[in-house]
């Protein structure tokens, strides 16, 4: 069977566009890829990860799949554009502009973002904020230890804990509201951002984080060819390195046992 969806990460972060599409579309069939020998995406400089980002888009066109989202927002910031002009007629769906969307209907101050130091860079999030309000504050930080906690089966530790509460420390003095969690790992460390901000102890610092990864699945539903009733089927995962290590803190996140994750070669 052919998988409806692709989906693909540089690791687990797209876990949470995985869970969103098992929301919202229930049954649908998806392959995940995590690209787990390149991981961080991060730290790399965007031309990598643009060539990356195509040769899985590659993969997942050879593969059939009706529909592809690039999870990993470091990947949309450098390769949407360019997968989307490779494959005019297939839709592809990344995390950037619906995150600023769905910040921007939660807020009228300043937006915070926090995200891989590569996706900040780019100005990304800046850019999809001001292409709908252009006068509206936005203060993007790179959190490079972030996605080496998650991948690590780390995420709620004492260590992602003191990173998150060093991190937040300019989004509170910029006065920000709300924070979009740039990156797909961050959702997985929505606890230890929350005991942070308790520990920062500043009542006027509550801010709502915003995971892209809803209204990115809402705008797959959108453009989502219409389905047969047999395109319903089993999600599918493949590494592109060490899968039984994937798989197993993969299952953790999920909270159901993934078996068999396949090796990917690009």
């Amino acid at each position: 069977m052919t998988p409806t969806i692709g989906v693909f990460d540089s690791g687990l972060g797209g876990l949470t566009v995985l869970k969103e599409i098992h929301r919202q579309l229930p049954g649908t069939s998806v392959l995940y890829l995590a690209d787990t020998a390149n991981v961080p995406y991060g730290d790399k400089p965007i031309e990598v990860v643009r060539d990356l980002a195509l040769q899985l888009s590659d993969h997942l066109v050879a593969v059939g799949v009706r529909l592809i989202i690039m999870a990993s927002g470091t990947s949309t910031a450098a390769g949407l554009e360019a997968a989307q002009v490779r494959y005019p007629n297939l839709p592809i769906v990344g995390t950037i502009a619906p995150g600023a969307r769905a910040a921007l209907s939660n807020t009228r101050g300043p937006i915070g973002v926090i995200a891989t130091s590569a996706t900040v860079q780019s100005l990304a999030f800046t850019q999809a904020v001001h292409a709908l309000e252009p006068i509206r504050q936005v203060f993007e930080l790179g959190c490079p230890a972030f996605v080496p906690l998650v991948e690590s089966g780390n995420a709620e530790s004492m260590e992602a804990e003191t990173a998150a509460f060093e991190y937040l420390q300019p989004l509170r003095q910029a006065g920000v509201k709300t924070i979009i969690l740039g990156c797909t790992h961050f959702p997985f460390l929505l606890p230890a951002l929350h005991r942070a901000i308790c520990r920062i102890g500043d009542p006027e610092f509550r801010p709502r984080f915003i995971d892209p990864s809803e209204e990115a699945v809402r705008d797959a539903a959108r453009l989502l060819p219409p389905l047969p009733a047999t395109a319903s089927g089993p999600s599918i995962f493949a590494a592109s390195s060490d899968p039984e290590t994937f798989g197993r803190h993969a299952s953790a996140l999920l909270g159901e046992t993934i078996l068999n994750v396949e090796w990917l070669t690009l």
